[in-house]
């Protein structure tokens, strides 16, 4: 701040071009290091507190793991920081009835914490629950799975009351014989809570795998620790073990505290979570020669659009599968909003496409042309994992190296978009017009009982149910399996692709149409390819040609059918668009 105010005292004296020249060079300064450029003002040293407060002695033999909340909380909002949604995720909506307001009973807020979708097939336990049976993955259960790609705090810290896990069992260890959704199984007064672990975010070089394998073992006050590379950590709370910290003593100074290299998150450190999962859902990779990005090429970097204030609400756009917080949604932080905005100088002037596809065609759809990394097309249930099918053929999982052609969809604002339409294969109980999803638990029962006639008719290496033997065979095992469990009414039925299978007496029948017989249109948004290999830089027979890629590419709508083979339609019937416009320059 003294810098600061010597610097404007300074410029007062100069002349009026020299402060225009010092104002342009604040300009780049400030840009650079909001993108996290340079590193122009280093964090101060800091003193590691844990979690009673108490500054970490990095030579005791029984050195406690540090806390974020003490530490950082120091000087930063904590709790202000506590309710931005890269926290909560949904838990700051979270309900036993919300599912039931828009006809999805099991699931109980919009958010990841809480919501359900055909990629993952888990949702959060409710509060209070009837039975045993009822109770889905606990926010403990989640904190070992899922909690390596969520940064902590709220549902990983606070229970539903708004009270610390590990203070509550620590007084009521018998929580976890209850029904409570929040404690059943738990050990919250052996395993702490996660709190917020500010340095995934601010830290250059975090190591993710560190937390991640110190979350999967149920240590989770000592995952922040062994992420930011603070020390080690020995013994697992999920084997009964308490773990023990051995500090770092080379990164401690003489006066106790650390010296770290924080600042504004690198990419680096956004991808720690956001890059495998836009693997998963798009396909799409950073600093990869796999694919280009013009963005990155250019220098630019997540936080340059992706900005946020002390709140820590980062700035967001429209994803259509993103339903976490849509009042948040930044609709100049597009391409619209940035290249055809009044004034842009990067406004493309567009002078040999017809103004009839500006208005009807996502932009994305002509300029996110490379698709050479898989995705995962199809998640399959039917062994009781969730096991990802990747988008082409010629890959064995999601991430390898192969091409393969994107869904062109419409949405609701009518125009045309492309994206990775991630299809359901998946198995539930129908209770009137709504297809209750099956635990994985309940699935894997199933499976073990059919196993033996249920084969691998492509040749994929993994087992499938599309012939109606084995669906009818799947379906009977589940009739069975959920006999005097959670379900008054018991009616089985199998979702894949664009159908729903049911039993009709000894009969398989399918249906389509059904709501969620539907795939996840996970829409494009980065990896935007440069202008010279958009659709229509090579003029109209870049898609008003015989068997372009536009309109007469095959897009999978069943990822098997009887045979084990993917069942396709043509991409303009898909799209929705009318025969009669697909036309053909010859």
């Amino acid at each position: 701040m003294r810098r600061l105010n010597w610097v404007n005292g300074a410029m007062k004296a100069l002349s009026r071009r020299m402060v225009l020249w010092l104002g342009l060079i604040g300009a780049v300064v400030s840009i650079l290091v909001v993108a996290g450029f340079t590193d122009l003002s280093p964090h101060p040293a800091i003193e590691l507190l844990d979690y009673s407060g108490r500054p970490i002695d990095p030579n005791s033999s029984s050195a406690p793991p540090y806390s974020p909340r003490q530490t950082c909380g120091a000087c930063h909002d904590y709790e202000k920081i506590s309710k931005c949604y890269h926290v909560q995720l949904g838990a700051d909506q979270i309900s036993d009835d919300y599912g039931a307001k828009i006809g999805r009973p099991w699931i109980s807020s919009n958010g990841m914490f809480g919501r359900q979708i055909h990629m993952s097939y888990l949702w959060v336990a409710k509060k209070r629950n009837p039975t045993a049976a009822h109770i889905a993955m606990t926010p403990y259960e989640y904190s070992q799975a899922c909690g390596f790609c969520h940064v902590g705090g709220g549902p990983m810290e606070l229970d539903r009351n708004g009270r610390r896990y590990d203070v509550v069992q620590s007084k009521h260890p018998e929580l976890a014989d209850s029904l409570d959704g929040d404690y059943h199984k738990a050990a919250w007064n052996k395993s702490g809570v996660v709190e917020i672990d500010c340095l995934m975010c601010h830290l250059a070089g975090y190591d993710g795998e560190a937390r991640r394998n110190q979350l999967s073992k149920a240590n989770f006050k000592w995952a922040a620790t062994a992420g930011a590379g603070l020390g080690t950590v020995r013994g697992s709370v999920k084997d009964g073990e308490v773990p023990q910290v051995a500090y770092r003593k080379d990164l401690f100074n003489e006066d106790g505290t650390v010296s770290l290299k924080i600042g504004p998150p690198r990419d680096s450190n956004c991808l720690l979570c956001h890059g495998e999962a836009e693997v998963k859902k798009r396909g799409h990779v950073w600093y990869d020669t796999r694919q280009t990005d013009v963005h990155t090429a250019a220098g630019m970097q997540c936080i340059t659009c992706h900005t946020s204030g002390p709140d820590h609400q980062i700035r967001k756009g429209r994803a259509n599968e993103v339903m976490l917080h849509n009042e948040l949604d930044d609709p100049t932080l597009s391409c619209e909003g940035c290249h055809m905005g009044s004034g842009s100088k990067l406004r493309p002037t567009h002078k040999s496409i017809p103004k009839s596809h500006l208005t009807s065609i996502a932009c994305v759809t002509c300029h996110v042309t490379e698709h050479n990394v898989a995705a995962v097309g199809a998640v399959d249930t039917l062994t009781g994992a969730a096991v990802g099918l990747p988008t082409a053929k010629t890959a064995k999982k999601y991430g390898e190296t192969c091409k393969w052609i994107p869904a062109y969809f419409r949405l609701k604002d009518g125009k045309i978009y492309s994206g990775n339409a991630l299809l359901p294969v998946w198995w539930g109980n129908r209770v009137g017009g709504v297809i209750y999803p099956l635990l994985l638990s309940e699935t894997a029962k199933a499976y073990e009982k059919v196993k033996s006639v249920i084969r691998d008719d492509n040749g994929d290496g993994k087992p499938e149910a599309n012939t109606e033997a084995e669906i009818a065979a799947m379906l009977r095992a589940i009739r069975d399996v959920l006999v005097g469990g959670r379900f008054s009414r018991i009616s089985p039925a199998y979702v894949k692709g664009d159908r729903v299978w049911q039993l009709s007496g000894d009969r398989v029948i399918s249906i389509r149409y059904h709501p969620q017989a539907q795939p996840l249109k996970w829409t494009f948004s980065h990896n935007v390819s440069p202008a010279s290999k958009a659709l229509g830089a090579g003029g109209c027979k870049d898609c008003h040609t015989e068997n372009s890629q536009f309109f007469y590419s095959p897009v999978v709508v069943d990822p098997f059918d009887a045979s084990g083979q993917p069942v396709t339609v043509p991409m303009w019937e898909y799209a929705g668009v009318k025969r009669s416009v697909v036309g053909v320059q010859k």
